[in-house]
């Protein structure tokens, strides 16, 4: 995400900022969803583990998804992780703490580290560790710096999780996803990952709607259902449509939250592949890049 979306998001994007983020408690990095243990054995992570996300501390109660079970007792997790996670339950430790615990070599450590963040059992208090994860290892520079900062259990505690309404309601869900998209269809949540069914989602846009916080309507051509839309997102559509078209092109990432081809507009989806880029004339999707030493392969979309 880091390399492929926010230098695309972020006029002069810094990793700086990033970091600085982290380290300050505002911003915070996790799998929100713990990896199914159904068919795996111990310490195997099959393909497409380690889908993380960047998300508000604030806003951790809500997205990051409860478990039941304790992660030093996730069966799927190698006996070194286990016992990582359980010094862990003691609070958040540095590298030379968990060493200390666990009488694990660094190589072993990084290695229980890397198997725990994937498994969306751990985070750290900055994105270095997670930027170190992500690095092809080269030898003739030594050993990735993965054990820097301090590593913590991401809170999965079933008792903690907020009710608004008091008849649990996802308010905080349906609340993010208006500020995330303006307007908020059925199809749109094929892209959030353990989004609650939308009947429920349903009840809480309708109660929003007779509060006259949100407006309720067709706002978008060719979506079926009902949708809801915040009060400015309504104003900017209707502005967009006396702007006279100007042919401006942009690219975003395919990995990037704003690939909604095949969902809000006409046609197959385009896959979340890191490197390939969708661009967009007008706001439309009009080719899929993937840029190859300067040169770039495109796919028209239809």
């Amino acid at each position: 995400m880091e390399r492929d979306v926010l230098p695309r998001r972020v006029h002069g994007y810094d990793p700086a900022w990033l970091d600085e983020l982290c380290l300050a408690g505002e911003v915070a990095w996790g799998r929100l969803t713990p990896l199914p243990a159904e068919g795996l054995e111990p310490g195997e992570l099959p393909r497409g583990a380690g889908k993380v996300a960047l998300f508000l501390r604030a806003h951790a109660p809500t997205l990051v998804a409860p478990s039941a079970t304790p992660a030093h007792e996730w069966p799927h997790l190698s006996q070194l992780a286990r016992e990582v996670a359980r010094a862990l339950e003691r609070g958040a430790a540095f590298a030379a703490d968990l060493r200390a615990a666990t009488g694990a070599g660094h190589d072993d450590l990084e290695e229980a580290l890397w198997e725990l963040a994937r498994a969306g059992a751990i985070t750290s208090d900055g994105f270095a560790g997670l930027r170190a994860l992500c690095e092809t290892v080269d030898p003739r520079k030594g050993p990735r710096r993965l054990l820097r900062g301090r590593w913590s259990l991401l809170a999965r505690d079933l008792s903690e999780r907020p009710d608004p309404f008091g008849d649990g309601s996802p308010v905080e869900l349906a609340r993010l996803y208006l500020r995330r998209y303006g307007v908020v269809a059925r199809p749109l949540l094929t892209r959030e990952t353990g989004a609650p069914p939308w009947r429920a989602l349903l009840d809480v846009y309708r109660r929003l709607e007779a509060r006259g916080e949100i407006r309720g309507g067709r706002f978008v051509a060719g979506q079926q259902g009902e949708q809801f839309a915040l009060p400015e997102a309504v104003e900017a559509l209707g502005a967009l449509r006396r702007v006279p078209a100007d042919a401006e092109e942009l690219e975003v990432a395919a990995v990037d939250p704003l690939n909604l081809v095949g969902i809000i507009t006409p046609g197959p989806r385009v896959p979340a592949v890191r490197g390939q880029l969708l661009r967009y004339r007008d706001g439309a999707p009009i080719a899929v890049t993937r840029p190859l030493a300067g040169a770039s392969l495109s796919s028209h979309v239809h």
